[in-house]
């Protein structure tokens, strides 16, 4: 990403003008495709609840596991019922069936099958089914019929059209570097910032790890193209460390140690910057966003390790590695909280 971030020279910058001239492409038919719904030529099914989608103008991760989980527990400690959709990002099983998690109930399939996030928010959200599909307005109408839900939360449901929605929050992460807000391919924005305007709530993520302008620049904009969106800042917050098999261990367990950060994200700079906030001088190990592990992996991982070195992940990361494994491994506890604008 050198070349989207601005790097200096006569061959990068011919490189950004190619991928300017993609953008417009991408903008044209982006425009023409949402004009077909806002001219009403294609269908959009509403359905009996409180439809809430959470989502983003960006490729890669802002938290929205973390704000799915956040929400899902606010709303239902008020006494609706919560359901969640999910399409299941990764997942291995291709066909339109729909993969569902009773209330209460062991899964039935595996992270693999259904996708690590989906499989997270069930095991985090006991009494909240979670039902994934590519077709939101089936799995939807399935909470309704089967679980009675009052309110359906779609997780990355921005740029999913075919379903009204009573309520769009969209994620942004304040970290994410200045030369990559703009449209794919020249930046990482599926949609351009104008289009923030459908947006009732937007929540700036990461708003204490990033550089305090940097968020003041982030509000700016969403007030200059969301005026009336209410906006939010939030902070991912480690709780404490854990062991696949469950055992804890506080948070000062890391400090002064190297950590190998293993990681499979969107945006790994996130971890690796929690993990040195904690006191620990991260090494990052770095694989592609949602990447399923292999024997070959953990033994370059293993390869890389020094005696001193404690290896530690995320929890999503974690379903995806085999087992058993030939190192120790911890896993970063992180929950979304809501904090005020930095100074």
């Amino acid at each position: 990403m050198s070349v989207a971030d601005g790097a200096p020279g006569f061959g990068p910058a011919c490189v950004r003008a190619v991928l300017w001239g993609l953008a417009g492409i991408h903008r044209i038919v982006l425009e023409g495709w949402l004009a077909t719904y806002r001219l009403g030529w294609a269908r959009v099914t509403r359905l009996p609840a409180e439809v809430i989608a959470f989502g983003n103008l960006s490729m890669g991760g802002t938290g929205k596991t973390l704000a799915v989980f956040r929400l899902a527990r606010e709303i239902s400690a008020t006494g609706k019922r919560v359901a969640v959709l999910s399409r299941g990002h990764g997942r291995t099983t291709r066909d339109e069936q729909v993969v569902l998690f009773a209330p209460d109930a062991p899964p039935t399939c595996s992270p693999l099958e259904v996708g690590d996030e989906p499989y997270l928010l069930a095991a985090g959200l006991p009494g909240i089914p979670v039902l994934v599909g590519k077709n939101r307005r089936h799995t939807g109408q399935r909470a309704i019929d089967e679980f009675h839900a009052d309110v359906l939360i779609l997780d990355d449901g921005f740029q999913y059209w075919r379903l009204h929605k009573d309520r769009e929050i969209v994620l942004i992460d304040a970290l994410q570097p200045p030369g990559r807000n703009h449209l794919f391919p020249r930046g990482l924005l599926r949609e351009p910032w104008s289009h923030l305007a459908r947006a009732q709530e937007v929540w700036i993520t990461h708003a204490q790890l990033a550089p305090p302008e940097r968020v003041r620049q982030f509000t700016q904009r969403v007030n200059r193209y969301a005026p009336r969106a209410q906006v939010r800042y939030t902070e991912h917050h480690p709780r404490y460390l854990r062991t696949p098999d469950g055992r804890q261990a506080p948070l000062t367990a890391l400090h002064g140690h190297p950590v190998l950060a293993l990681s499979g994200l969107g945006h790994p700079e996130q971890f690796e910057t929690m993990l040195a906030t904690l006191g620990a001088t991260p090494v990052p190990c770095r694989f592609a966003d949602h990447h399923i592990y292999t024997a070959e992996d953990i033994a370059a991982i293993a390869a890389r390790l020094t005696p001193d070195m404690l290896v530690v992940t995320t929890a999503k990361d974690a379903l995806r590695l085999p087992a058993p494994l030939p190192f120790a491994v911890w896993i970063v506890e992180v929950e979304m909280v809501e904090v005020a604008l930095p100074d």
